[in-house]
C-alpha cells in the first residue's frame, strides 16, 4: 500500500496529479461544449467543486488514505498557495458553468454559436490556472525547467 501511495503522489510535491482530472473534466466539457451539445450539457451542469481531502475520502485509488496523510503534512505555505490556485479554477469553473445555464433557451438547450466564444476564451483562462496547479505538483517550489508547450514541441516530431 505504500509503494501504491508513494506512486499515486509527485514526491516533488506530496501532491498527487490524480486530483487534476476532476479539473481537467470540466475544462474539457466546458471547451467541448459547442461541438458535443446537447449530449454534454447536464454532465457539465451538475460539476460540483471538490477539494483535495474530499476528493481522496471518496476515492476508491489504493492509496488514497496515505495519499491524504501526506497532503496534510505539506508545508502549509506551500499548502495555501496550491490551494489558491485550485480555489480561482473553481471560481472560474463555476462562473463559466452560470454563463453557460444563463444561455439556455426555453427547451433547455444552450445554441452553440452563442457560447463558442464564450467557452473558447473561459477554457484558455482555466487551462492556464490548471497550468499553474500543475506546475506545482510537478515541481514543487522548484521552477519548472521547461513549459508544457516546451516539452510538446519537443515530443510531438517524435511521435509523428
Amino acid at each position: 500500500m505504500e509503494e501504491r501511495a508513494a506512486s499515486l503522489v509527485n514526491p516533488a510535491s506530496g501532491i498527487a496529479n490524480d486530483y487534476l482530472n476532476h479539473f481537467n473534466e470540466v475544462l474539457l466539457l466546458i471547451e467541448n461544449l459547442p461541438t458535443l451539445l446537447p449530449e454534454m450539457l447536464d454532465e457539465l451542469l451538475e460539476w460540483r467543486p471538490v477539494t483535495y481531502r474530499e476528493y481522496f475520502a471518496k476515492s476508491l485509488l489504493p492509496g488514497s488514505a496515505r495519499a491524504l496523510e501526506i497532503y496534510e503534512g505539506l508545508d502549509e505555505g506551500f499548502r495555501r498557495d496550491f490551494e489558491s490556485i485550485i480555489d480561482g479554477v473553481n471560481a472560474m469553473a463555476m462562473a463559466s458553468i452560470d454563463v453557460i445555464r444563463a444561455h439556455r433557451g426555453p427547451d433547455g438547450e444552450v445554441d452553440p454559436s452563442r457560447v463558442s466564444d464564450f467557452c473558447e476564451n473561459a477554457s484558455c483562462a482555466i487551462r492556464s490556472a490548471l497550468n499553474r496547479a500543475s506546475d506545482l505538483v510537478n515541481n514543487g517550489r522548484e521552477k519548472s525547467a521547461e513549459t508544457p508547450q516546451g516539452m510538446a514541441d519537443r515530443l510531438i516530431p517524435c511521435v509523428a
